[in-house]
């Protein structure tokens, strides 16, 4: 989840990231001021709201399914999965990234894991789809 490569796309009222290794390829963080819906979700990638903290935007997202893994080993986790996301640039070629991950039925305290990504401008986000055990693979094109 946190390995690929991706893009993001940046406006005053929301921020779309285009990854090359998750399905679906984007997620929608919205920062025009508004809060959670009361009945979002449960989605694939939940539903993102963020603010600036001075130079770091803080990402807030809450109404995950339970479908997903929050690591390749399959780590599992549950609806009530909350993650905040702390985003800073300390200089042209690198970005912070602090996520905090919380979910009651699954860890006894909050996971915090961080990170730097590098800039690669020449690079390209590609599309990735995995089929593997996909039923409906001949109506994606595969064989």
């Amino acid at each position: 989840m946190f390995t690929s490569l991706w893009r993001t796309v940046h406006t005053p009222e929301y921020m779309v990231m285009i990854s090359e290794g998750d399905t679906p390829g984007y997620r929608q963080i919205y920062l025009d001021g508004r809060g959670h819906p009361k009945d979002f979700g449960p989605t694939w990638t939940g539903h993102s709201i963020g603010r600036w903290e001075g130079d770091t935007l803080e990402v807030d997202t809450v109404g995950f399914n339970d479908k997903t893994w929050l690591d390749p080993a399959g780590l599992p986790h549950t609806e009530k999965l909350h993650v905040t996301e702390r985003y800073r640039r300390p200089d042209l070629g690198h970005l912070e990234i602090e996520f905090t991950i919380e979910d009651p039925d699954t860890f006894v305290r909050p996971w915090i894991i961080k990170r730097v990504s590098d800039l690669v401008p020449n690079e390209d986000v590609l599309e990735s789809i995995c089929t593997e055990n996909e039923r409906d693979r001949a109506h994606l094109g595969g064989k």
